[in-house]
């Protein structure tokens, strides 16, 4: 999923669940954060130094153990190997494999929202999104990553680096050429309105309010507008800024501030003034830039996100310890 869903369309279905406009715009900029939170700072607090852990990286060319704990545990949540949507040409299986809302993940989002932390369910929300768009794709160097092609030989084989972002547009339909016939035409559409009923059901356990499924199914239906086959890839970026237009609009009848800042939460933070973290220009560089915290950091919204990382770090790695013993891998 890309920010359409996990920023819009999170936010959307928490509103229609139920939360407040405060706490849907928690839960959905944690969402899609998880995305975003690819910088390492270590800011001055009190008496001594705080170091968040980032949860994406934009590097997939760093060493492979160094990619397990983020791409893993965060975007590519390990599922049901044997799941017959998951059969492949030639046979193979692996253990890492993704697959939608497997057991792995639904345990995992209940785990980590046990609380009333609402960073902590934008984060699994993230994570349980994920596992619908990146089905059959392993979270790291893998063959069983590869498909043919001159784009294919030359991006790295981990996640759906040779699928590009098709596995994240809501309204393409793109044939997967390493499965079988009878699931290789993935239809991402079904995909976005599965996915959005089982965040829109979740939620619904929290807040306890009637379900609407019905009607809010037929509304992000209508959002996603028609299918798209990879020849009409051209349409995409306009199709996109349209779907977010409308988006927004119907968010306007809870919430004014509706436009994602990337950067909002840790320049609310922060005491310095924030620029140039991602430009090419001038690069953020850690050791240079520093940072000093406001007063009250711990009650920002940054902050408390970073935390909520780090708690759910615990708990999907203490859950994946079999697997991740079993697949030898040490450092986590």
């Amino acid at each position: 999923m890309n920010i359409e869903f996990h920023y819009y369309l999170t936010k959307y279905l928490a509103l229609k669940a139920g939360f407040t406009p405060d706490e849907a715009e928690i839960v959905a900029y944690s969402s899609q954060y998880v995305d975003d939170n690819s910088l390492i700072y270590d800011i001055q607090a009190e008496d001594e130094n705080y170091q968040n852990y980032i949860s994406q990286t934009m590097n997939i060319f760093k060493p492979k153990k160094k990619l397990m704990r983020i791409y893993i545990l965060f975007h590519f949540l390990p599922g049901e190997p044997t799941a017959a949507s998951s059969s492949r040409k030639d046979g193979k299986m692996h253990v890492l494999n993704t697959t939608q809302a497997s057991t792995h993940a639904t345990e995992i989002f209940y785990d980590t929202t046990r609380s009333d932390n609402l960073y902590s369910l934008g984060i699994a929300s993230h994570m349980l999104s994920d596992t619908y768009s990146h089905q059959n794709f392993i979270g790291t160097f893998d063959e069983m990553n590869a498909m043919k092609g001159l784009w294919q030989k030359l991006s790295p084989n981990i996640g759906h680096a040779d699928a590009g972002y098709k596995p994240d547009i809501p309204n393409l339909i793109w044939e997967d050429p390493r499965i079988v016939r009878e699931y290789s035409m993935i239809d991402n559409k079904k995909r976005v309105l599965q996915a959005a009923h089982k965040l829109y059901r979740n939620y619904l356990l929290i807040t306890a309010e009637p379900n609407n499924w019905t009607k809010l199914k037929d509304e992000i239906d209508k959002i996603i507008g028609e299918s798209i086959e990879e020849k009409d890839l051209k349409k995409y970026p306009k199709q996109k800024e349209n779907r977010i237009k409308k988006l927004k609009s119907l968010l306007s009848n809870y919430d004014d501030d509706n436009d994602y800042d990337e950067f909002k939460w840790f320049k609310d933070t922060v005491q310095e003034d924030v620029k140039f973290l991602k430009d090419k220009k001038f690069p953020f560089d850690p050791v240079k830039d520093k940072f000093t915290f406001k007063e009250n950091y711990k009650k920002s919204h940054w902050f408390k996100f970073q935390e909520a990382v780090k708690d759910y770090q615990r708990i999907a790695s203490n859950m994946l310890r079999p697997i991740l013993d079993q697949m030898e891998i040490k450092e986590w």
